[in-house]
């Protein structure tokens, strides 16, 4: 049961809420007079007013400030799956040797030749999940599938973060380790049959990565709209470490 004075109390409040929203109102609809003054207008001196252009005439019209950016959007999109394939300018040893370069050895990670903020995963799928060319610079598509941390196995060699860049451990003497070396091209049954895969396929299960059309141009395919590679290439049993098969 309330008492009188928290009744008051009530009644009060109610009345300074109410007030305040009165307050309020009239002060926003107030406008000064000096605040609607648009000064003088000056007439316009024909009554024409210009013509609607249609739809078809608009892709002559001059460009315009923005204008461009599907132009320059257009510039990302890679070569069409059955674009002919355009060797000028490049050569199989040259595009073996710039992508060896990036490896310690054949089936290696390659490096992240450029900076990254190794923030997350969705930066580097970005550019690599179905590769790009950006100023010059290709960025092939993945040759697996995405896992949650790319730098787990992929090491900047350019522009580390601070204190990424660490001494020799002297702990750690020379070795007998010799990697292997980069296949030139893949052994062939007779003169015009399929080629064998010369590398092993664990973690290149996306053929499309190198020899699709972003790939390095003498590495693409002809043909890289047949969808199963390995129904005319055959995997080396040996390079695969499949049981039984002596290396």
């Amino acid at each position: 049961m309330s008492t009188p004075s928290s009744e008051q109390a009530l009644h009060v409040g109610f009345a300074v809420i109410i007030g305040i929203a009165l307050i309020g109102f009239f002060v926003g609809v107030q406008r000064p007079p000096e605040a609607m003054d648009l000064g003088d207008v000056e007439a316009s001196e024909s009554d024409e007013a210009p013509p609607a252009i249609t739809y078809a005439e608009k892709r002559h019209i001059p460009p315009r400030l923005g204008s461009d950016w599907p132009t320059e959007l257009a510039r990302f999109a890679g070569p069409g799956v059955l674009d002919p394939v355009s060797l000028d300018g490049t050569s199989k040893a040259e595009d073996l040797a710039s992508r060896a370069a990036l490896r310690a050895y054949d089936g290696a990670p390659p490096t992240i030749p450029h900076d990254i903020r190794q923030q997350s995963v969705s930066e580097c799928l970005a550019c690599h999940d179905s590769g790009m060319q950006i100023r010059g610079r290709l960025a092939p598509p993945m040759s697996h599938e995405a896992y949650t941390s790319c730098t787990q196995c992929h090491v900047v060699n350019e522009g580390p973060s601070p204190g990424a860049a660490l001494p020799p451990d002297a702990s750690f003497g020379e070795n007998a380790f010799v990697g292997l070396v980069s296949p030139t091209a893949g052994a062939r049954a007779w003169s015009i049959a399929p080629p064998v895969i010369p590398h092993k396929t664990t973690m290149r299960e996306r053929c499309m990565s190198c020899h699709g059309p972003n790939g390095r141009d003498a590495l693409r395919s002809t043909h890289p709209d047949r969808s199963n590679c390995v129904q005319c290439h055959a995997s080396s049993a040996e390079l695969d470490l499949r049981p039984g098969v002596t290396p």
